[in-house]
């Protein structure tokens, strides 16, 4: 199975639980916490710090979802004008922004972001993109070892989860 594919199969899993159980957040918190995962294993020697997906960032006093040496991550499913807003106090403060949503959401980013005049001082992946190069690097591009690549980002992104959140069955099986 390709990297691709098995992203795939975890967002498809996710969408289906977050529609079999309404008002749940099932897909923006496996997005946020891969994220999270993928940066904590990209970046060892700098502290990330998890909050529960449900968990705003104003209360905490937080720029965005993630801050990592000065840029500003927002990670959403729908990306809103209330996002955009952020993004220019961020840019105001002097970071620099990075989106990371759906394939659908990126579009919504570069709609919004032309409506409020930030258009190209915004950064905007799809979460699949995001993950999907970094997993491919990190097995150095050998097929026997995207395994255990995939494996070390499952295992941060559980560890979060236990951390974070209150569901564990937001876990990811590695079976």
């Amino acid at each position: 199975m390709s990297v691709q594919s098995a992203l795939d199969s975890l967002f498809e899993e996710a969408i289906k639980r977050q529609e079999e159980s309404q008002g749940t957040m099932v897909v923006g918190s496996l997005m946020q916490h891969l994220v999270g995962a993928k940066l904590e294993v990209l970046y060892p020697d700098i502290q990330i710090d998890h909050h529960g997906a449900s968990v705003a960032d104003e209360p905490t006093g937080r720029p965005g979802d993630f801050f990592v040496n000065s840029c500003s991550i927002h990670v959403t499913t729908t990306p809103t004008e209330r996002l955009m807003f952020k993004c220019q106090e961020n840019l105001d403060a002097g970071y620099s922004v990075l989106v990371i949503t759906t394939d659908r959401g990126v579009v919504s980013v570069d709609n919004l972001s032309e409506n409020q005049s930030l258009t190209g001082r915004i950064d905007t992946l799809d979460i699949q993109q995001f993950l999907v190069g970094n997993l491919l690097e990190w097995s150095t591009f050998e097929a026997g070892s995207r395994h255990e690549s995939f494996s070390k980002l499952i295992e941060s992104y559980n560890r979060i989860i236990e951390e974070c959140e209150t569901d564990p069955s937001l876990k990811i099986s590695l079976s």
